[in-house]
């Protein structure tokens, strides 16, 4: 009942904070069961592959509905999960209703995050949560995790203060993360025998697989690399400006050495025009000839081209898979290109706040992949691994594994036969 009075309380205080148009609601037809996978990233869809796929064996019945604050994920989600909705939700609770009355939850699972109210990069409001439970949907939470975000915006502020304690309590399982992760939730109004630690479902990635009926986006660019056999240096989800300044410097050096190598640049923000216009003139600074994929399409990459800008989205796993040597930006997922078994670099300044960190250093203690702080020590690394011939294997990770498995039996516990 007070979760009730504080929601509606909240949605009056929404409406007159609001500025500017809100989005129109998404429009869906026929009434059909769902299962709610709310997953902000192509990353975390990835991750979390292995658990859509027994959820939706084990519920055939429900119709998935993939739900992303992201508006640029759509072709990359629809991609993997072609006969799934997935449904692009605004930063207030204008869609909710609307969604819940077409596509009634039985299941509303979380990935990652958020795990508490506007702590994240991304944004889950409320209104999901709670339309979600009024259709007597089971919640959860998997592979939780907490940033510590201050609220970016008023709004924000108001739903953290006023709603903290119902959303986490809304919640039927929180599989978490770490131990400390467990501990602040609890401390916030979690349910304490609601909570689970489980682990980082990310490890369970190590032994990479498509979903039945994924198909790559691009197989003539990448069957052309392939048959080339080229060098091929893969540098995925390079954010800033003095990171992708080191890695283009080092790809110079390894051009003296080897001219036939290609390095395939993959921006966090490829919808972002002013980091692709800065792409652009620091490759230009350069004389490194280059393509845009997006523009170009899938087609065969030429030899002339030195730098294949990959600014489409959904497609880095794919070209991972042809790296000779890979290069992970700061704060991103290390397990993707050690799936395939490929030598990795790394700068050392990562944030301590991102679930890669303990990722990261994990990797380091087993000597998984090479940290460096300069272009010389990146094209350094490269050389060395590409003379070697080195490999990589996340075998000394096993102890890590097991994640997904731990959280489909958290669901089971709490959901009985229902999941």
């Amino acid at each position: 009942m007070l979760t009730h009075v504080k929601w509606q309380l909240f949605q009056l205080l929404e409406r007159l904070t609001a500025k500017g148009e809100k989005q129109a609601p998404a429009q869906l037809p026929d009434v059909k069961p769902a299962l709610w996978i709310f997953v902000s990233t192509v990353g975390e869809l990835n991750a979390i592959g292995p658990l859509i796929h027994h959820l939706t064996a084990r519920l055939p019945a429900l119709h998935l509905v993939l739900l992303t604050d992201r508006k640029i994920y759509r072709h990359a989600y629809l991609a993997q999960y072609p006969e799934a909705d997935v449904v692009e939700i605004g930063v207030d609770n204008a869609t909710a209703a609307v969604l819940a009355a077409a596509r009634p939850p039985r299941l509303f699972v979380v990935a990652e995050i958020p795990c508490l109210p506007a702590d994240a990069p991304c944004r889950l409001p409320f209104g999901y949560l709670w339309h979600a439970h009024t259709c007597g949907a089971k919640l959860a939470v998997v592979n939780g995790w907490l940033y510590g975000y201050a609220p970016s915006c008023r709004i924000d502020k108001i739903e953290r203060a006023l709603l903290t304690s119902s959303y986490l309590r809304l919640f039927d399982v929180l599989c978490v993360q770490t131990d400390d992760i467990a501990h602040q939730l609890v401390a916030a109004g979690a349910i304490p025998n609601s909570v689970h630690v489980t682990g980082n479902i990310k490890f369970d990635a190590l032994h990479p697989s498509n979903p039945p009926g994924r198909q790559v986006q691009s197989p003539v660019a990448l069957a052309s690399i392939e048959k080339c056999r080229r060098t091929v240096v893969v540098a995925g989800c390079v954010t800033s400006d003095d990171e992708r300044e080191l890695v283009l410097d080092a790809f110079l050096e390894i051009q003296t050495r080897r001219p036939d190598a290609l390095l395939v640049l993959a921006p966090r923000h490829p919808e972002n025009q002013e980091v692709m216009r800065s792409i652009a003139a620091s490759l230009q600074a350069r004389a490194l000839s280059y393509r845009s994929h997006r523009d170009s399409g899938d087609q065969p990459v030429a030899q002339q081209t030195k730098v294949l800008i990959l600014d489409t989205i959904g497609e880095l796993r794919d070209f991972y898979a042809h790296a000779s040597v890979a290069h992970v930006g700061r704060d991103h997922n290390i397990l993707e290109p050690l799936a395939f078994s490929k030598p990795i670099t790394v700068l050392g300044d990562w944030s301590k706040t991102y679930p890669s960190f303990p990722v990261l250093q994990l990797c380091i203690e087993h000597q998984l992949v090479a940290v460096c702080d300069t272009a010389t020590d990146l094209h350094t690394t490269w050389l060395q691994s590409l003379s070697a011939g080195d490999t990589q294997s996340g075998a000394g990770l096993i102890s890590a594994q097991g994640a997904t498995e731990r959280c489909l039996r958290a669901i089971e516990s709490a959901f009985g036969s229902r999941a």
